[in-house]
C-alpha cells in the first residue's frame, strides 16, 4: 500500500476545497459527513479504508486498507432544483480522470463492461435539524422530480417552503445558512486483485494496465470533480453533452428493472434531466443491464 501524500494533495486542490480532512480508517466517510455538526462548503474526507461502505439502495462493500481511492465531498449549494443530475456529474469526473473508462447508466463507471467505480451522493439537512432527520440517497428515482424527498425531510421540520421549492439560502449569507447539504462519495478500484474484487464483473486500475498512484488519483479526480460541480451548479450544457459522450447505454439494447416491472429496448438517449429513454419513452428509476444475444 501506497500512503497518501496529504500535504501534496491539500496544496494541490487549495483554491479547489475549502476543508480537505484523512482518517486512515473509518465505517463510511458518507456518513461522517452526512453526520458532522458543524460544515463547510467544500469539505473533503478520503480514507484508506472503510469497514461500513455504502453503495446505492443500501448495499454495502469493504476493500483492503488502501487498494482504493475511497473519499466523500461535502456541498452546500444554491438550489437543488437539479439534484437528480449530480450523481452523474460525479460520474463524469472518473470518466474525465482514467483512460478509456465509460459510464452505464445513471454513473457506473466501467472499463471495457467491468465496474471500476461506486459512487453515492446523499442529501440532507443542515442545522439545527440535522440530528433527527433521515437522510436521502440521490438515487434514479429522484432524477424526474431533482429534488429532495421532500415527506422524509418535512418530517425534520425543516423549512418547509424553502426545501418544496428544491431551493437553499445562498451561501453568502450567513445569517441565513443553506438548510440542506449534499455529499457525494466515491470508491475507486486501484490495487484489488481478481481475488480481491467484490463482483466477478469488476476490475481495479492495476489489473486495466493503468496508473496506480493513489495520490495523483485522488488530486485529479477531485479537480475533475470540483469543475463538474460548478457546471452542475451552474446548468452548463456541456454536463449533459458531455455526458452523452461517454454513456455506453446510448444505443444499447437494455433490459431496465423498473419498479412498474422490467423494460427491454433500444436506449434512445438520456435527457437534460437524467432521464434515460429506452424505446420511446422516459424513465427516471432502475438498474439498466446491457443485452447480449443470450439474455434476450
Amino acid at each position: 500500500m501506497t500512503a497518501l501524500d496529504m500535504d501534496r494533495i491539500r496544496e494541490a486542490l487549495r483554491e479547489d476545497f475549502a476543508v480537505i480532512d484523512y482518517t486512515e480508517s473509518t465505517g463510511s466517510t458518507n456518513t461522517d459527513l452526512m453526520q458532522a455538526e458543524k460544515v463547510a462548503d467544500g469539505t473533503v474526507l478520503l480514507a484508506d479504508e472503510q469497514v461500513a461502505g455504502k453503495g446505492r439502495l443500501g448495499r454495502q462493500w469493504v476493500s483492503p486498507a488502501g487498494a482504493q481511492l475511497i473519499f466523500s465531498a461535502l456541498i452546500l449549494p444554491e438550489s437543488l432544483e437539479h439534484l437528480g443530475t449530480l450523481p452523474l456529474a460525479a460520474g463524469l469526473a472518473v470518466t474525465d480522470s482514467v483512460e478509456g473508462a465509460v459510464l452505464k447508466w445513471p454513473n457506473d463507471v466501467h472499463i471495457d463492461g467491468k465496474k471500476l467505480c461506486g459512487i453515492l451522493a446523499e442529501a440532507g439537512p443542515v442545522g439545527e435539524a440535522f440530528k433527527s432527520a433521515p437522510k436521502t440517497e440521490v438515487s434514479k428515482a429522484e432524477i424526474n422530480k431533482a429534488e429532495i424527498n421532500k415527506a422524509e425531510i418535512n418530517k425534520a421540520e425543516i423549512n418547509k417552503a424553502e426545501i418544496n421549492k428544491a431551493e437553499v439560502a445562498p451561501k453568502t449569507q450567513a445569517a441565513n445558512p443553506p438548510s440542506a447539504r449534499v455529499v457525494v462519495g466515491m470508491g475507486i478500484n486501484v490495487t484489488l486483485t481478481r481475488e480481491e474484487l467484490p463482483i466477478e464483473a469488476a476490475t481495479s486500475l492495476a489489473l486495466e494496465g493503468l496508473d496506480t498512484d493513489r495520490t495523483e488519483l485522488a488530486i485529479t479526480v477531485l479537480k475533475n470533480l470540483r469543475r463538474r460541480i460548478t457546471q452542475w451548479e451552474q446548468q452548463d450544457p456541456q454536463l449533459m453533452a458531455d455526458y452523452r459522450k461517454v454513456c455506453s447505454s446510448i444505443g444499447q439494447e437494455v433490459r431496465l428493472d423498473a419498479p412498474t416491472g422490467d423494460v427491454i429496448g433500444t436506449v434512445e438517449g438520456v435527457a437534460d434531466d437524467g432521464r434515460i429513454n429506452v424505446g420511446g419513452e422516459y424513465y427516471s428509476a432502475g438498474d439498466v443491464i446491457h443485452l447480449r444475444p443470450a439474455d434476450k
